[in-house]
């Protein structure tokens, strides 16, 4: 199993702008990282950086490191998906 480290501004930040519910919905995702954090609906972020993925839940996009080594998810952010989201 791995383990799970959200990044402090994940909790300080990203949190607050999204509902309860929805958070709820994102939190069963995140919380499946543990057990795979490989899903099939993954995707690599590129531009260089190495281990780095997302995963879509709604209108929202997970951001998150992998440390195969250690074995940790590192969640870096949890952000709502809009027109400039990508650019």
């Amino acid at each position: 199993m791995w383990t799970l480290i959200f990044k402090p501004s994940v909790e300080a930040k990203d949190t607050k702008k999204i509902s309860k519910e929805e958070w709820r919905r994102i939190d069963r995702d995140i919380q499946a990282l543990k057990i795979n954090p490989l899903p099939p609906e993954v995707k690599k972020i590129k531009k260089g950086r190495m281990s780095h993925y997302r995963i879509r839940k709604g209108n929202f996009r997970i951001g998150y490191q992998l440390n195969f080594s250690e074995k940790k998810v590192t969640i870096v952010y949890v952000t709502r998906r809009s027109e400039a989201t990508y650019k």
